[in-house]
């Protein structure tokens, strides 16, 4: 653990660079703490909404630091140890990101009686269902084209509720910068690049097939319920509480879980990256060797020829003397004998000599046929 002391400038240039919530965790103090320290010594902070222009690319114009004051121009932070984790709780991390949300300023979280100026993916789903109304009535024409519209399974007295609470949430999410995708029968949130599956159904309660004749029957309950996810899905329900009071835990959630998406993905990206990287080391390494194998079985190669053309060479030399011994040099002899020199320069690998009728797949292969055919 180490002390570190910042000047008044250096404090206001340090919560201008980073926002309070990671300067919490670098240093041992809380979000609140450091902001009743700027407070006391007159330091401006961020707007709400600073860090999410930042990280969308707008441009930001820090507030100016005051010359009016005349306190303590000096504070010491406890910088925290590399061994030093502070892990947050999700519930710690919601609660924040809710909070952050409810206190942005410019943002609605109210779900009106009725649609005022409607996003365009809830006008194509009104559409659609009264399309649908249509066609099931005439039973003529062709099925509704099922084009931007959003999973909304709720009985037709739900319907206009259900659109309320979702428009509320799409416009709220397209100004946290993050967008909302209608396929087909399938809705998903955009979040920090991430798509989350959520859609809006109504609780249906099961008839007793006793009461039914035998037949078995589901009822809409009125109970409307905010579906996030898919496999490990999270629920917001009506309850005590409607649905249309937890708006900013819903997007909060869905913040929360973009977040995580977001991590996991950039740590399968690094994990990936590594992977290859140590594939391309282990294929290279694999072609350096194949390369030096071979270098090597030529270089062997090449002095097994050269001991054969020296091997020749003293045959020759053999020959040579005992038919000088013998009386025996004839011009059929000396022909052969240059045939011979001739054969030997050219199969030695550090003359290379040319040849009319052999060529390099003869030197690498007529010993071994030599050797095949003797056995």
């Amino acid at each position: 653990m180490e002390k570190k002391t910042f000047t008044r400038k250096g404090l206001y240039d340090l919560v201008w660079k980073e926002p309070l919530s990671r300067l919490a965790k670098k240093y041992k103090i809380s979000d609140n703490g450091l902001r009743k320290i700027c407070k006391r010594m007159n330091i401006p902070l961020p707007p709400n909404g600073h860090w999410q222009k930042v990280q969308f690319g707008y441009k930001v114009t820090p507030i100016k630091l005051s010359e009016k004051y005349k306190g303590k121009n000096e504070v010491t932070l406890d910088e925290r140890g590399l061994n030093e984790v502070v892990t947050e709780s999700p519930q710690a991390i919601l609660k924040r990101i809710t909070k952050e949300i409810e206190n942005t300023s410019g943002l609605s979280f109210k779900v009106n009686d009725r649609l005022s100026r409607p996003d365009k993916l809830i006008t194509s789903t009104i559409k659609f269902y009264q399309s649908l109304k249509r066609y099931r009535k005439t039973n003529r024409g062709e099925y509704p084209s099922r084009i931007d519209v959003l999973n909304i399974d709720v009985s037709e007295d739900n319907e206009h509720r259900a659109c309320l609470i979702m428009d509320t949430i799409i416009k709220l999410l397209r100004a946290r910068h993050h967008d909302v995708l209608a396929r087909f029968r399938e809705t998903v949130a955009v979040i920090q690049g991430e798509e989350i599956k959520i859609r809006i159904k109504e609780k249906q309660n099961f008839l007793d097939a006793r009461e039914t004749l035998g037949k078995t029957f589901f009822l809409y309950s009125g109970e409307l319920i905010f579906v996030i996810g898919d496999y490990n899905k999270k629920e917001f329900r009506d309850g005590a509480e409607k649905l249309e009071n937890k708006i900013s835990s819903i997007v909060a959630y869905l913040e929360y879980q973009g977040n995580i998406k977001k991590d996991e993905r950039i740590k399968w990206e690094i994990r990936r990256k590594e992977e290859e990287r140590q594939e391309q080391i282990r294929r290279e390494f694999k072609e350096r060797q194949d390369k030096e194998v071979k270098e090597f079985k030529n270089l062997f190669l090449q002095a097994i020829r050269l001991h054969q053309a020296n091997i020749l060479r003293t045959y020759i030399q053999t020959v040579d003397s005992n038919m000088i011994k013998n009386g025996k040099l004839t011009e059929d002899y000396a022909s052969w004998k240059a045939w011979a020199e001739n054969k030997i320069s050219w199969y030695d690998p550090l003359i290379n000599g040319a040849d009319p009728l052999l060529n390099d797949f003869h030197k690498t292969h007529i010993f071994m046929d030599l050797i095949r055919e003797l056995q």
